[in-house]
């Protein structure tokens, strides 16, 4: 029993790889999806061996489980089109998966550093690739951006990503990028500050290309986040570009503003964004209960409930987040995600607040602050687009981004005494690097730190073979 017991931790130490893996894999293609899925489900029982549990409690348990056994059972048992619904299962049970693989493989300091480090070379990655896998259509949407810069990319998959799914979901990642570069002190090491910097650059050069209006109003309400969390300096700004923003609203910007973010190329305006709001809430209104199914809205739409101002098989989803979501799932299916997305965002403040009395600009208020910033840019975004939910492949960026924040309340504040040890580690462990920098001492281990420690407390236990002295 024990020769199973350590081969199951040996196996929980390569599950954040593999889940890594699986998950790139199923953005290539769908058909990776029910493989993905086994693969993360076999980790619960190897947990269970490893350690007595098949994951570590987290404050997102029960929704997550309502949603889990109650909520997909009843979506396939609902939906009138199982070919379309199936597929958005797997994919939301691969995104479930890999946030428990996250939270349960970050135990420590350092791997909760490299689990950041892996969202934003993941960033990176997405948007280097964006070239070949979006469909450019160009568009007239910022007229400063030259046409000729599209003829320059080329599309080389079959299954295309839309410019605005690939904005929403860039969207999602800048903020934590945003944070470590504003926020990020003496404590944050420079190597992580330029590989935000980097994954920074691309990223947004993708963003504004893709000419995606909800996005970049998500990433603005971000930076606002980040620059109000920033301390006196980037208050004064937000205060600074929040009186610019009213003076523009409140001069005629505001018809201009929502315009623009509720017209692409699909949609011609306000009244064609309002035609499809309502075919959802006629939906919620008769599927109250159960939705219609994950990832039928365009097909029961075009059958029951018909635009006027588009034609059939034109609009795939709702184009509203928190509808969507409804459309899907049902109001109980709403009720429960919104609850772990609110529970996410006080976890993501609670990692920021653990920051104070602490040194400022430290990874825990970076981390906190940026993942903060990152929901505020869900919930923007999510207002006139569903982009980054079910049907899309980058849709499990979100479950990544909710996992690197439960990851962190677990390190940081979910264990009393863990987050006590890990603030001890993270304080003596910075102080050192700065002794090094100073002194050139040689590197500091925080493995061997009590052995250190130790080492120099006085023995206040007599030997039993010699009297102690008073």
């Amino acid at each position: 029993m024990n020769q199973i017991r350590t081969f199951a931790r040996l196996l929980t130490t390569t599950e954040i790889f593999l889940a890594g893996a699986a998950v790139a894999a199923v953005f290539v293609t769908d058909r990776a999806l029910l493989p993905a899925l086994i693969l993360l489900a076999l980790y619960w029982p190897i947990r269970w061996l490893a350690h007595g549990r098949p994951s570590v409690r987290t404050p997102v348990d029960w929704p997550l489980l309502f949603l889990a056994v109650v909520m997909v059972p009843v979506t396939l048992w609902a939906t009138a089109l199982p070919e379309l619904t199936q597929p958005q299962v797997m994919r939301f049970g691969v995104g479930m998966g890999l946030l428990y693989a996250m939270i349960n493989w970050t135990s420590s300091l350092d791997r909760l550093r490299w689990l950041l480090r892996g969202m934003l070379v993941a960033g990176a990655g997405l948007a280097a690739v964006a070239p070949f896998i979006v469909l450019w259509g160009g568009g007239r949407k910022f007229p400063l951006i030259p046409q000729s810069v599209y003829t320059f990319f080329t599309t080389r998959v079959t299954d295309i990503v839309n410019p605005n799914v690939m904005g929403g979901t860039l969207a999602l990642i800048i903020p934590v990028a945003l944070a470590l570069l504003l926020l990020g002190g003496k404590r944050v090491k420079w190597s992580d500050k330029g590989l935000a910097l980097g994954s920074l650059g691309i990223m947004a050069v993708i963003l504004v290309l893709t000419q995606s209006r909800g996005a970049l109003m998500g990433t603005a309400a971000a930076g606002l986040v980040v620059l109000l969390l920033a301390g006196r300096w980037g208050q004064v700004l937000a205060a600074v570009g929040s009186v610019g923003i009213l003076g523009f609203l409140f001069t005629g910007g505001s018809d201009l503003l929502f315009d623009a973010a509720t017209t692409d190329a699909t949609f011609g305006g306000l009244e064609q964004r309002v035609e499809i709001w309502s075919r959802a809430l006629y939906m919620i209104q008769d599927f109250s209960f159960t939705g219609v199914g994950m990832g039928s809205f365009g097909r029961v739409a075009d059958l029951l409930y018909p635009f006027f101002l588009a034609p059939p098989g034109q609009i795939p989803h709702a184009h509203n987040l928190f509808l969507q979501v409804a459309v899907d799932l049902g109001i109980p299916g709403l009720l429960a995600w919104l609850a772990v997305l609110l529970t996410v965002m006080v976890a993501a403040w609670q990692v920021y607040q653990s920051g104070h009395g602490h040194h400022r600009g430290s990874y825990r208020m970076v981390l906190g602050a940026g993942l903060l910033a990152s929901q505020s840019a869900l919930m923007v975004h999510g207002l006139t687009d569903a982009a980054v939910w079910g049907m899309t492949k980058p849709a499990v960026v979100v479950w990544a981004l909710w996992g690197l924040t439960l990851a962190a309340h677990r390190v940081y504040v979910g264990d009393p005494g863990r987050a006590k040890a890990g603030k001890f580690i993270e304080e003596t462990k910075d102080s050192h690097e700065e002794a090094k920098k100073r002194r050139g001492h040689a590197g500091f281990d925080a493995e061997t730190l009590p052995l250190r420690v130790s080492s120099h407390l006085p023995n206040f236990v007599a030997s039993p073979s010699t009297p102690s002295t008073p």
